[in-house]
């Protein structure tokens, strides 16, 4: 019997503490950082629910500058499209979300709930929607030729998008799609072989 520890653990990293001092030092009482957190909180919470529809638990929450990671544990090894609805089902809260925000005429919360759901949808290796990818991909494929796929689409999104920063940078002094696509760089060659990113747990088996 899988034993599950009483209480989830949280990390926290340096580099997120000052992210958050650095979004509370720029958001001058317009409420961005109070309604990021929320969109945020959304989307984890989405996980978190999708998750325990197939029996699992949150064994850790780790908050870098970089983003949010869960690792969950299961009873049993989740199939693939087991884990690609865990993967999204964050996204999907925040879409959700942004579209009461937006029937109650909530603009701020909406455009960045619905932000953070459609940017996590792209299928890019770190991302929710390259976790989704992969499990359709190694459902039917090879699951490491599935891999291979997925990093060598997630590469050319990111070389794209790595070519529009640079261009928005020169033209706009704006470095900050050009530091996304260098972020979704690390986080492709840092998963790469690992069959995805974004939410963690056990590797899918192959669901037959």
């Amino acid at each position: 019997m899988l034993g599950y520890p009483d209480r989830p653990r949280l990390e926290t990293s340096p580099g997120f503490l000052l992210l958050l001092g650095a979004l509370f030092w720029l958001d001058e009482g317009v409420g961005l950082l109070a309604w990021g957190l929320l969109a945020c909180l959304l989307h984890e919470l989405g996980h978190v629910a999708a998750a325990r529809c197939f029996g699992g638990k949150l064994d850790r929450l780790s908050l870098t500058a970089v983003g949010a990671e869960l690792s969950f544990s299961y009873p049993a090894p989740l199939s693939y499209w087991q884990d690609g609805l865990v993967a999204l089902a964050g996204p999907m809260t925040n879409l959700a979300a942004g579209g009461l925000f937006l029937a109650r005429g909530k603009n701020l919360p909406a455009i960045l709930s619905l932000g953070v759901g459609a940017f996590n949808l792209l299928p890019i290796q770190p991302l929710d929607g390259g976790r989704v990818l992969y499990s359709l991909l190694a459902d039917r494929l090879d699951p490491d030729w599935a891999d291979r796929l997925l990093t060598a689409a997630s590469g050319c999104l990111v070389g794209t998008l790595a070519g529009i920063g640079v261009i928005v940078a020169v033209q706009y002094a704006n470095v900050t799609l050009l530091v996304t696509a260098l972020w979704l760089l690390a986080g492709v060659l840092r998963h790469s072989g690992q069959g995805g990113g974004g939410v963690v747990g056990r590797r899918p088996r192959r669901n037959r």
